[in-house]
C-alpha cells in the first residue's frame, strides 16, 4: 500500500519513476551494486573459452528466485559510465544452482558488439552486476515422448540446462544435434559425461561446412518433439521442416527478426516539444540513438522494457507481434516499434 504512494510522490515531486530509484545512490553506499527493480549478483568468475566465448559465474542475492531450466535473465553491467543490458539464457540447471549457489552464463562475444565487446573488461573491474527475474517459456515439456534438441552456436546454453535437469525425469530418447564452427563446440566434456550417465541420451557435433543440411540428422521415425535455439535463419530452416512433417516444435530466439520493409515513408515525431523526422524502415530506438536523443537501450529485442516510453498519439507497429497500436496514449518499446504515422512521444 505504501509503495505505490511513494512511487507516485516520486513521479510528481522527485522526477523519478519510483521511490526506490530515488534512494538508489544512498542504498549503494551500504550495498554496492544495488539497483531498484533488479537483483544484485556477485561476479565470482569469468573465463575466456574457445571461439570467443565467456563463461561467467554469478552469485545472486538470496532473494533471487529459482529458475526453470531453459529460462533467461537480463544482465546489466556498467561500462564507461553507462548501464548496458542484454538477455542471456542460463547455462545451468536449477539443481546445479541449488548445489553451488552459482549461476552460469555462456556468452558468445562480438568485438563489434556494443555489449559483449566490453563485457569481460567490465566484469574484471566491478565485483557486482545486476540481473533480472528469470523468464521465458522455452522449457522442457516432453517427458512422455522422444525429443530432439537442435542447437546452433550459443544456442547450446538452454540445452545444457534442460539436459542436466530433465534427463533424470524421463526414460524416452533425447538426442542433441549441435552445430558450431570447427573448434567452437562448448562444454563437450559435460555432454560426454551425460552420455555415460544416461543411456537414453546421445549427441552429435557438426559444422555447417561439412553438414550443410540441418534436418538430415533428425530421425523422424519416433515422432520426436523438436527444441531449437540458434540464429534466425537456422531456426527458420528447422521450423519449416517440422511444419512439413507436423512435428511439435519449440524455439528460443534472441534476435529480432525484422520484416522486410520496402516502403520509405517519413514521419514526424514530436518529443518534448521538439520535432524529429524518422523513417518507417528502422525501429525507433536505432534512429533516436543516431540522433543522440536521451533514450536507454536494453536488450534490443523487446524483452527487458528498458527503452519503454509513453506514446501520446499516433500509430506504431510492434515488430515482435506485427500488431498495430491504437492512436491514443500507451506504453511502447522503442526497440521493437516502427512508425507508421506521425507520433508524439514522452521520453
Amino acid at each position: 500500500m505504501l509503495t505505490p504512494v511513494l512511487d507516485q510522490f516520486s513521479k510528481w515531486f522527485l522526477h523519478h519513476q519510483s521511490f526506490a530509484a530515488y534512494i538508489e545512490p544512498i542504498m549503494q553506499v551500504f550495498k554496492p551494486g544495488w539497483r531498484a527493480d533488479l537483483f544484485r549478483a556477485k561476479v565470482v568468475d569469468v573465463q575466456a573459452l574457445s571461439g570467443q566465448f565467456l563463461s561467467i559465474s554469478l552469485k545472486p542475492s538470496k532473494k533471487w528466485p529459482i529458475h526453470i531450466a531453459g529460462q533467461h535473465i537480463s544482465l546489466t553491467v556498467e561500462a564507461n559510465g553507462r548501464l548496458l543490458t542484454r538477455v542471456f539464457t542460463l547455462a545451468c540447471s536449477p539443481a546445479q544452482f541449488k548445489a553451488t549457489g552459482l549461476l552460469r552464463l555462456l556468452v558468445k562475444t562480438d568485438q563489434q558488439g556494443h555489449f559483449t565487446s566490453q563485457l569481460q573488461n567490465a566484469l574484471a573491474v566491478q565485483p557486482w552486476c545486476n540481473i533480472s527475474l528469470p523468464s521465458g517459456d522455452f522449457v522442457f515439456k516432453s517427458w512422455h515422448k522422444p525429443s530432439t534438441f537442435i542447437a546452433g552456436g550459443s544456442g547450446i546454453t538452454p540445452m545444457l540446462a534442460m539436459l542436466d535437469q530433465q534427463l533424470s525425469n524421463t526414460e524416452h530418447q533425447i538426442k542433441l544435434i549441435y552445430f558450431a564452427k570447427a573448434g567452437e563446440h562448448q562444454c563437450t566434456n559435460e555432454l560426454k559425461m551425460l552420455t555415460q550417465q544416461y543411456n537414453h541420451f546421445s549427441y552429435v557435433m557438426l559444422t555447417r561446412d561439412r553438414s550443410p543440411y540441418l534436418t538430415t540428422h533428425i530421425n523422424t521415425d519416433d515422432n520426436p518433439d523438436i527444441y531449437c535455439c540458434g540464429p534466425a535463419g537456422f531456426m527458420q530452416e528447422v521450423a519449416d521442416f517440422t511444419r512439413l512433417l507436423n512435428l511439435t516444435y519449440y524455439q528460443e530466439s534472441f534476435a529480432l527478426s525484422m520484416p522486410k520493409l520496402t516502403d520509405d515513408n517519413h514521419f514526424s515525431v514530436i518529443i518534448n516539444k521538439d520535432t524529429h523526422v524518422v523513417t518507417s524502415n528502422e525501429v525507433l530506438l536505432n534512429q533516436f540513438e543516431a540522433k543522440k536523443l536521451p533514450v536507454q537501450r536494453g536488450c534490443g529485442i523487446g524483452i527487458c522494457h528498458q527503452c519503454q516510453c509513453i506514446k501520446k498519439s499516433g500509430v506504431v507497429r510492434n515488430l515482435k507481434t506485427n500488431q498495430l497500436s491504437d492512436t491514443g496514449e500507451q506504453l511502447i518499446q522503442l526497440c521493437v516499434s516502427q512508425a507508421v504515422s506521425d507520433l508524439e512521444l514522452q521520453l
